[in-house]
């Protein structure tokens, strides 16, 4: 009986060991004993305080819990309740609001977890999406919608909120990225280029700045920022640059004839602008002798210079336009005496007196008498063009130029045959007056 039990006890004593022995593999095999799940952590919602605005997305982070989330809106009208969803990512779209709308969005999970909160303010979306920079017409056709590398172009925004234009608004805009600056200066001032400038909506709503590329800028893709400063609201516009290569140099026009007022004098004191644009600004002019010239060096693409007659005749004299690469074109330059003889009729315009009611107005007017076609020219000032209409120089159109301050009315327009002149009285509207 003793051996007996003596077996039956190591029997026992090995059953033992081996369990164990198993649970100890066991554990060795799985990385230890598995305990309970770790609890979820608290529901999280990042940013919990925002500033959005209508129509536009944002972005906020959320975590902990279950993992599968829902929110619920304080103002369903502006931000919609949001369903069930997984993931870390919640984007909002608010709707359109014409003032400033608080709302709280409730975060909670499908769980047990405690909601939490994000507080927000919707901010009216006052910048128009649709903004648009217009080239200076003086600009090379090579370049197409681009602005040339040299240029200007004008930028123009309109603010509104509900449909009613916002009046007298101050508007910020600043270069965000690209070779360009914005023009600071006021007209008939040395050109000044800032990374931001101001200024204020008209009476429907738009603001307008104008900017400049840099002469050596590359081809690339700039951004421009506008921001309404009363809100705090801003947007975003592209444009392309051209580089100035594409842009060959150019002085229009190319060939100035002036004449004397009867057979046996020349032109005396009767001015002429040519524009020079491409090429590599600034562009160096020679001395044209018997004119002269009222600058010596056109700094920017689009800019002009003045020829004047001097009283001495001379034929076919050659100005020099050299830019900064070497580059050169011509204008040539002539003063002889009229070829006929008999008295011309006198230099007429009609109407004498136009009025411009705002910025867009055009005023058309018809130029017969003195010695007639080719040799009418007219000139305004910085603000108020005239230009030719047809091809055969007698009707000619006035218009306000856009950018710029407020102007005084009238404006006098002056044309002339090169051997008289006749003035146009331009009455400028409250509008026109103002800054266009």
């Amino acid at each position: 009986m003793i051996r007996q039990h003596s077996g039956i006890v190591q029997r026992f004593a090995r059953l033992v060991l081996a369990a164990v022995a198993f649970f100890a593999i066991a554990s060795c095999g799985s990385g230890g004993v598995s305990g309970p799940p770790a609890a979820p952590g608290p529901l999280a919602i990042t940013p919990a305080t925002a500033t959005l605005y209508s129509g536009l997305p944002t972005t906020f982070i959320v975590s902990g819990g279950t993992g599968t989330y829902a929110v619920t809106s304080s103002d369903q009208l502006t931000i919609a309740n949001v369903d069930f969803f997984t993931g870390s990512t919640l984007i909002v779209v608010p709707n359109t609001v014409v003032a400033d709308t608080p709302v709280t969005l409730t975060l909670r999970d499908n769980g047990s977890a405690t909601p939490t909160a994000a507080t927000l303010t919707v901010k009216a979306r006052t910048v128009s999406n649709i903004v648009t920079i217009t080239p200076s017409a003086s600009q090379s056709s090579v370049c197409g919608s681009s602005v040339c590398a040299g240029g200007d172009a004008e930028v123009k925004a309109t603010l509104a909120i509900g449909g009613v234009p916002l009046v007298n608004r101050l508007v910020l805009f600043q270069v965000v990225s690209g070779d360009f600056g914005i023009i600071t200066s006021a007209p008939g001032q040395a050109e000044a280029t800032s990374l931001g400038g101001s200024t204020t909506t008209d009476a429907g709503g738009t603001a307008r700045i104008r900017i400049r590329v840099l002469p050596e800028a590359v081809a690339q893709t700039a951004l421009i920022q506008i921001l309404d400063v009363n809100s705090g609201f801003s947007q975003r516009a592209s444009f392309t640059i051209a580089p100035s290569t594409n842009s060959p140099l150019n002085a229009q026009p190319s060939t100035v004839a002036f004449i004397g007022r009867d057979h046996s004098s020349c032109a005396n004191n009767v001015h002429a602008d040519v524009i020079v644009f491409g090429g590599h600004p600034p562009y160096q002019l020679s001395n044209p002798g018997a004119f002269t010239l009222d600058t010596p060096v056109v700094s920017t693409s689009g800019g002009r210079f003045t020829i004047t007659a001097t009283g001495q005749c001379a034929s076919g004299t050659p100005i020099a336009v050299v830019d900064a690469n070497g580059a050169t074109v011509t204008v040539t330059a002539s003063n002889s005496p009229a070829a006929i003889t008999q008295q011309t009729p006198p230099l007429v315009a009609s109407p004498t007196t136009v009025t411009l009611d705002d910025c867009f107005t055009v005023a058309n007017l018809f130029v017969a008498g003195g010695l007639g076609p080719p040799y009418y020219a007219a000139s305004g000032n910085t603000l108020v063009e005239p230009y030719v209409t047809s091809s055969d120089f007698h009707t000619w159109s006035i218009h306000r130029v856009h950018g710029g301050t407020s102007i005084a009315t009238p404006v006098t327009v002056t044309i002339s045959d090169g051997q008289s002149v006749t003035n146009i009285t331009v009455n400028l509207g409250l509008v026109a007056q103002g800054t266009c």
